[in-house]
């Protein structure tokens, strides 16, 4: 979660426009040794807890979900999903992966909306639109996050992607 800081700033700014953040914890994305895999509801919350702790959340409310992953499986499964949602409750954006800056045109895009609303002028209709973007990776910070985790978060990467994602093991293959 390098994203916290730059999401912290964004909910700095929007939130004197109305807006609320949130952070929903659904499952540990890199389960290892140290934060595996959730075996009850209170070492899930135990976990979310150590996430503010190791990730200095300390402004954006954390909230858990229920053990079963209730909220996980309705909004996609993906580790670092992100919505933004309406006033009225439609989903105007989502991602599957945290980016601050694609979220800040977003956010800037419902106050413009908001705006115009204020103002009554007329919108024609709105748009969908669908693209990849690029997001890039601090190999360092990575690297702190399966360290971590613990050797077994390290090789399921590994076996999932055929290489680590960090700097000092960039060359190496798994044990």
């Amino acid at each position: 979660m390098g994203e916290v800081p730059p999401l912290t700033k964004l909910y700095r700014e929007y939130q004197a426009k109305g807006f609320q953040f949130f952070i929903v914890y659904s499952r540990e994305a890199h389960p290892g040794e140290n934060y595996p895999h959730h075996e009850s509801f209170e070492q899930k919350v135990a976990q979310a807890k150590k996430l503010r702790e190791l990730e200095k959340v300390n402004e954006i409310p954390i909230l858990v979900d229920d053990f079963q992953g209730t909220t996980h499986y309705a909004y996609g499964l993906l580790p670092n999903m992100v919505y933004l949602i309406d006033r009225e409750g439609t989903v105007v954006y989502k991602s599957d992966w945290s980016d601050a800056v694609e979220l800040n045109g977003m956010c800037e895009s419902l106050v413009q909306r908001d705006e115009m609303k204020a103002k009554k002028i007329p919108i024609i209709r709105q748009g969908i639109s669908e693209r990849l973007h690029w997001i890039p990776m601090d190999p360092v910070q990575r690297e702190d996050v399966y360290r971590r985790s613990g050797e077994k978060a390290i090789q399921d990467y590994y076996k999932a992607r055929g290489s680590l994602p960090y700097a000092t093991d960039a060359g190496k293959t798994g044990s």
